[in-house]
């Protein structure tokens, strides 16, 4: 029960963020809203896999480096798309990513960014485990 609460808490900052930034720029295509649905699904079942991995240890600094984990690049990722959200043109030697919506931020690239993230939180806390299993 624990770890859906907290799985909630991290998703309710997310979304929290994307409407108090204003990401999420006008209406989208109901088959837009089926995919962001699905993918938001999956990276909620990778969130929940690594909240249970930081909570089955018993020890406060998983649970608080899943936490951590969790939320700081991924807020820092939508203040960056926050940033670059204005009319600036981008400096020399940059890509320009702006789009209209915001279909290709929020259902593409930060999904992609917060995958690769929890992947990686996944496999550092199994990796953290081994030690304890063989013990």
């Amino acid at each position: 029960m624990q770890a859906i609460l907290q799985v909630g808490f991290i998703v309710a900052i997310h979304i929290f963020f994307i409407f108090l930034l204003d990401l999420k720029k006008g209406i989208w295509e109901q088959e837009t809203l089926k995919q962001a649905f699905l993918i938001y699904s999956v990276l909620a079942f990778l969130l929940y896999i690594s909240c249970r991995m930081s909570l089955v240890t018993r020890k406060p600094s998983y649970n608080v480096l899943w936490f951590c984990v969790s939320t700081i690049p991924s807020t820092g990722f939508l203040f960056l798309l926050f940033k670059n959200t204005g009319d600036d043109a981008a400096e020399f030697g940059f890509v320009d990513m702006k789009f209209d919506s915001g279909v290709i931020e929020l259902v593409v690239i930060f999904p992609f960014i917060f995958f690769i993230v929890q992947f990686l939180l996944i496999i550092a806390l199994w990796v953290l485990k081994i030690p304890e299993d063989k013990g």
